[in-house]
């Protein structure tokens, strides 16, 4: 079983605010980008290949990179428990280095929860994140 809570809403949330569209905007408009020093993952090699395939996206300033990550627990505490919690959660790279990691920029676009945890399977789970991200 998984629980989706919508991301469109909450980035469109985002840009709203004059001073977070601003923040977002800032890996296009804000960042020094000419000595060579890793400082974000906008510097990175990944990215500028990124930018290279994908021009389009990459010239508007209003684009979003997310970073996916998930992890599983056992919310009970006991190892022996058949139950497992697999929360997926979407950092936001373009805001400064600063900022990337707080909580506040940090959204949990859907929780699994299933006797056993995903494994190959987080596949199935994923497809509807990457759907609307897509689009976004």
């Amino acid at each position: 079983m998984a629980w989706y809570f919508p991301v469109i809403p909450r980035v469109k949330r985002m840009f709203a605010s004059k001073k977070e569209a601003q923040l977002l905007r800032w890996h296009k408009e804000g960042r020094k980008d000419n000595d060579n020093y890793l400082r974000h993952p906008a510097d990175s090699t990944q990215w500028r290949n990124f930018n290279a395939m994908y021009g389009q996206f990459a010239n508007d300033s209003r684009n979003i990179r997310f970073a996916l990550s998930t992890d599983g627990m056992n919310p009970f505490g006991n190892m022996s428990s058949s139950h497992s919690i697999w929360p997926v959660l979407l950092s936001i790279y373009n805001l400064p280095p600063w900022l990337c990691n707080k909580r506040k920029y940090i959204r949990m676009p859907f929780l699994i929860s299933s006797p056993h945890q995903p494994g190959n399977d987080i596949d199935v789970y994923l497809r509807p994140l990457v759907n609307v991200i897509a689009i976004v």
